[in-house]
């Protein structure tokens, strides 16, 4: 059970972050790092949460060009990360140059690939942006 647990660290400080961690590590498969927390603390946070016996979810939403992108990913294995996530809207490009290049680091460095996850729409729009916006013309 404890491997399908995943508890958010959308706090305001890496000292609530790491309260956290220290009294959740045991039930808790994986904790999301967010922008907010990441901007705050840097990648300190990522290694003090391992540290702790967690693992992490960076949940940065990387979408830029191919390379930007597989140079972010990189520093993302270096720091031990278990997953962390892109915008597919990136582009099939961006998404196979990732994955290539990853996976060829992490022979290199004898790390584990994290687990990649695709971004497709943010769970905040609503049917009538989805419309508007990104002129997708079904419902939610």
């Amino acid at each position: 059970m404890k491997q399908k647990i995943c508890i958010a660290l959308d706090v305001d400080s890496p000292e609530q972050a790491l309260d956290l961690t220290r009294r959740l590590a045991p039930w808790v498969g994986v904790f999301k790092i967010g922008s907010q927390l990441f901007t705050r603390a840097g990648p300190e946070i990522v290694r003090a949460i391992i540290h702790e016996g967690g693992n992490v979810f960076l949940d940065l939403k990387y979408h830029d060009i191919p390379n930007t992108v597989l140079s972010a990913a990189r520093e993302a294995l270096a720091l031990g990360v278990t997953m962390f996530n892109v915008h597919c809207l990136g582009g099939a490009r961006m998404m196979k140059t990732l994955v290539e290049g990853l996976t060829r680091e992490a022979e290199e460095t004898g790390k584990p690939v994290p687990l990649l996850l695709g971004v497709t729409v943010l769970t905040s729009f609503s049917d009538e942006e989805l419309k508007s916006d990104l002129l997708v013309p079904l419902s939610l």
